[in-house]
């Protein structure tokens, strides 16, 4: 544990993109859109947009998937309804209480398979079932040649539609209807349930199984920056269990906390931590962003790695299965990656909960933003700015000069949810901001307005591919990043790739020892 042992100074002033004058001169980029008026207050509705609130006649929807025909049959029988092939939405029950015809509807038993059967349909080809999700995917994968050409000496990476046979949508009217379906399914239907499997699939104790390896050094500094989480220091405390060197920059105030800290979770071995000459400024993690960007430099590094604090885990997405990764060998992957090219200048992995087993992924998407865990080129023109939403302004100013940014999905981050972990940005100003009179939304540590001004900043600093909407009980921002795919990569010259699968010395396990475990 060393205290800033080379001393480095910050480069720049922080334009928290606050100050009007900063916004005007917009020195970052020239031909970045000026927007100066303030975006349109959006009336609300109890926290909700009022051209958005609508009048339901149900109080769940849940999406219900079947294996095969049979699993069909059966969940046909356990509701007393037939759902033919082509169905995809239904109510529970189907009749309303409501409903002048509802004293005439029976339940009905023993349906005949010959009713749902699919007539005519080729199972193992796309069907009308599918989604718009399912129609992004195949997006990603118009350039197929290509980044199958790119992941050479790479490790394997398959992954495969592991479409459901059939589903559909149950919209389930009441909350005694609720309990009923619970109950005549069988299924663990809980207040978060979005979709179920039918019948319930067995579970798996994926926290055994793991990829391992030995300890591997990853080639740029590590950097994790934090500010009153000593409590937790989930990604600190993640990379010491892969036995990862890194730094931590932290504010003078935290100092004798963090030592503390370290002590006790037991990360000393792995753990330096960094104090920046500033604390308490208001602006945002930028500022501790760019100071570890200063830090690398003087290390005399091409690129560094800079992370949130609350990332529990990092896995590896392989045969649609997504599994701990308990080595730094995807680390080295992705520096070797990158490397191969001139024109990268950001790179990271996808978010854990943003890849799902049953999809169809390449392994890394082009020209996106990168979240949370990015490997920056530190002669990249552009510094982190702005108050909120820092990383996706700066993947945003880099694809608009043309560079290219990677985001893996054969690497995932286990990323906990904005404002779930005290400290940071959560309280700094996420749960001091918003409509304060959306009481009904702030229940448990959500204040679903605090994320308002984030997504306002963004769309004032990018009109031309950002708008605001609300989705998932609060505020976001929406980028469209379609023009941004025209962008290739730029292999560096004189750069020999093996062909062939490099698995970096990972193997799989089922049966990992998790009393090791911190």
């Amino acid at each position: 544990m060393v205290k800033n042992v080379i001393g480095v100074e910050e480069s720049a002033s922080y334009d928290n993109y606050l100050d009007v004058e900063s916004r005007r001169e917009d020195r970052y980029r020239s031909s970045l859109d000026n927007f100066f008026d303030e975006p349109v207050e959006v009336p609300l509705v109890h926290g909700i947009p009022k051209n958005n609130v609508e009048v339901k006649d149900y109080v769940r929807l849940i999406k219900v998937n079947m294996k095969n025909i049979e699993d069909h049959l059966q969940f046909c029988n356990a509701i007393g309804h037939v759902i033919p092939y082509r169905q995809n939405e239904m109510y529970f029950p189907v009749e309303s209480n409501n409903s002048l015809f509802s004293d005439d509807v029976t339940q009905i038993t023993d349906i005949d398979i010959e009713l749902i059967r699919p007539h005519g349909r080729v199972l193992h080809e796309k069907t009308d079932n599918e989604s718009a999700l399912d129609v992004e995917e195949d997006e990603n994968f118009l350039g197929e040649k290509e980044w199958m050409a790119h992941w050479q000496n790479m490790p394997l990476f398959e992954q495969n539609y592991n479409k459901p046979y059939k589903f559909v949508m149950v919209k389930v009217r009441t909350d005694a209807d609720l309990e009923k379906f619970a109950e005549v399914t069988q299924l663990n239907i809980t207040d978060k349930t979005k979709y179920a499997w039918y019948p319930a699939l067995a579970k798996s104790n994926n926290l055994v199984k793991r990829w391992i390896g030995e300890k591997t050094v990853p080639s740029y500094p590590m950097y994790i920056i934090s500010k009153g989480r000593h409590e937790t220091m989930h990604t600190s405390r993640t990379f010491a269990m892969m036995q990862l060197h890194h730094y931590i920059i932290i504010e003078p105030q935290d100092h004798d906390r963090y030592v503390e800290a370290l002590e006790k979770f037991k990360i000393n071995p792995y753990a330096t931590l960094v104090v920046a000459p500033f604390s308490n400024h208001g602006d945002g993690p930028g500022r501790a962003r760019n100071y570890a960007w200063d830090h690398s430099i003087a290390l005399g590094a091409e690129r560094h790695w800079v992370f949130d604090d609350n990332i529990k885990d990092f896995y590896r997405l392989h045969l649609n299965s997504r599994y701990r990764v308990m080595t730094g060998a995807i680390f080295n992957a992705m520096e070797d990656f990158v490397d191969r090219f001139t024109n990268i200048m950001i790179a990271g992995p996808q978010y854990f909960f943003f890849c799902a087993d049953s999809q169809k992924y390449p392994p890394y998407v082009l020209n996106t933003r990168i979240y949370s865990a990015l490997l920056i080129k530190n002669d990249c023109k552009h510094r982190w700015r702005g108050r909120y939403n820092e990383d996706t302004d700066l993947s945003l100013r880099v694809l608009k000069d043309g560079d290219a940014t990677i985001q893996f999905n054969a690497f995932l981050q286990g990323k906990m949810g904005t404002q779930l972990l005290k400290g940071g940005n959560t309280e700094e100003f996420y749960h001091k901001e918003g409509d304060t009179d959306t009481t009904a939304w702030r229940e448990g540590r959500m204040n679903a307005s605090g994320t308002i001004n984030k997504s306002k900043m963004l769309v004032d600093m990018h009109p031309d591919v950002a708008t605001l909407v609300w989705k998932y009980g609060r505020w976001h921002h929406f980028v469209d990043y379609s023009q941004y795919r025209k962008i290739k990569l730029i292999p560096k010259e004189g750069v020999t790739v093996p062909k062939g699968t490099n698995n970096y010395g990972m193997s799989y396990v089922d049966d990992y020892d998790i009393s090791q475990l911190q």
